[in-house]
């Protein structure tokens, strides 16, 4: 059945009604009102003329229907055309139960003919929800990949990141820096304009892997207070996306100072400063929490896969409001970028025509995610949003959306969008993978 052909036709004693589907979402209703409909709405078109009416020898809004007619047809018949429309929209929405898009959506309306004896014909397209298909777990499949344990490596690199941000620090002298060390550095990047600080006194530590390769050849070697100059390259290791999009730079490098941590000791006291009753429940706790991090990383997986597979098997329509809102939004997050003013024309209309089709890609999965909640009865609660930081270590593990206690409207319907859709991501994983 093609969009343009009639999927519907009702009645019931006020109108006759013959249903079309457009493309992107946009319905048709051909509408004939009967003379029942158009009478009542003549007569209440008359009142709301006459009440704003003053003529002489009759008090304001008392003067007859058949006066008001008389001297006020235009106004008349326009009132007329908008009760007749109000009311036969309102009876073919109900008929019908196709409800508008939301709030924000703007029905059109055309009067083919209107007259007391015959009743009225007219036309009304609008946009509605997207006719979201199921989803057929039958026609998906996931492959369960082994349960990765967190790693005792994991868990003492962990540690000493801790350790190191409640460190001391001690300066190194007489010597340059080596592989290992930590330096504090002023880095600025030497554009054709002049110079342009891109950090201030960083603490950075000299390894393969925190420090971009560049970084490292350029620094290792370097005295305190010296400065060198360098061509920032992505690394040999980046994908071919990312070695594609670098940038490379010249770039000067001051080395402030070098300094090496005193690490404190990992006894009952250091784990009470980070929010633990003792040494041993550091531990736990620590193995508890990276653990539940490697499980996120492996579940991110599957739903990438997931939505791959949702994406490629279901297809259709999107409402274009909706997706100029979207594409307009990413957009306007686009052209902020510093990067976007480095692009050519070419790539800019590359990247715009990317960010279309990730909008419409977004728009999709929201449906189809959105039709699975409701489907399997998944829900949000108030308490899902929320996730109190009680300690140091908490916030170190800690997801920044959902702990913030200062969330505007905004942020929570965003939120309550992003976990609704993990929710029923997880459904359909849980259900796939057995």
């Amino acid at each position: 059945m093609s969009h343009q052909d009639v999927e519907l036709s009702l009645i019931n004693e006020l109108v006759e009604l013959k249903v079309q589907y457009q493309p992107h979402c946009v319905v048709e209703f051909s509408v004939k009102a009967s003379p029942a409909l158009v009478k009542k709405a003549h007569q209440e078109a008359i009142k709301s003329v006459a009440k704003d009416t003053t003529l002489p020898g009759f008090r304001k809004g008392k003067a007859p229907d058949a006066i008001i007619v008389k001297n006020f047809s235009s106004a008349v018949d326009k009132a007329w055309q908008q009760k007749i429309a109000e009311q036969a929209f309102r009876e073919s929405e109900k008929l019908a139960q196709i409800p508008v898009l939301n709030s924000d959506t703007k029905v059109g309306f055309t009067m083919v003919r209107h007259s007391l004896e015959d009743g009225a014909e007219m036309s009304f397209h609008f946009e509605t929800e997207p006719k979201t298909p199921d989803v057929d777990l039958e026609a998906l499949s996931l492959k369960k990949e082994p349960y990765q344990e967190v790693s005792q490596d994991a868990i003492d690199e962990t540690l000493r990141k801790i350790r190191l941000f409640f460190a001391t620090w001690e300066p190194v002298v007489n010597r340059p820096v080596q592989s290992g060390d930590f330096i504090v550095v002023d880095l600025d990047a030497l554009e054709e304009s002049g110079p342009v600080r891109v950090f201030t006194e960083a603490r950075l530590e000299v390894s393969e892997a925190t420090m971009a390769q560049w970084m490292r050849d350029i620094v290792i070697g370097m005295e305190s207070e010296e400065t060198r100059e360098g061509i920032s390259e992505p690394d040999a290791t980046a994908s071919a996306e990312d070695k594609e999009r670098f940038q490379p730079k010249k770039v000067r490098v001051f080395v402030q100072f070098i300094e090496e941590p005193v690490l404190p000791v990992v006894d009952d006291d250091f784990a009470r400063t980070v929010g633990a009753d003792s040494a041993s429940i550091l531990m736990d706790r620590l193995r508890t929490l990276l653990q539940k991090q490697e499980d996120k990383t492996q579940r991110d997986k599957y739903r990438d896969e997931l939505t791959h597979l949702l994406l490629e098997k279901y297809s259709f329509d999107i409402p274009q409001s909706l997706l100029h809102k979207e594409v307009q939004h990413r957009v306007g997050r686009f052209v902020k970028n510093p990067q976007f003013k480095k692009l050519t024309e070419e790539e800019r209309k590359e990247e715009l025509e990317n960010i279309k089709k990730q909008a419409e890609e977004a728009l999709r999965l929201f449906y189809l995610c959105k039709k699975v909640a409701i489907d399997h009865n998944l829900v949000i609660s108030a308490s899902d949003l929320e996730a109190p930081v009680e300690t140091p270590l908490d916030a170190m593990f800690a997801d920044r959306e959902l702990s913030n206690p200062n969330k505007t409207e905004e942020q929570k319907n965003l939120l309550m969008s992003r976990m609704l859709l993990e929710k029923a991501q997880d459904f359909l994983i849980d259900k796939l993978l057995g």
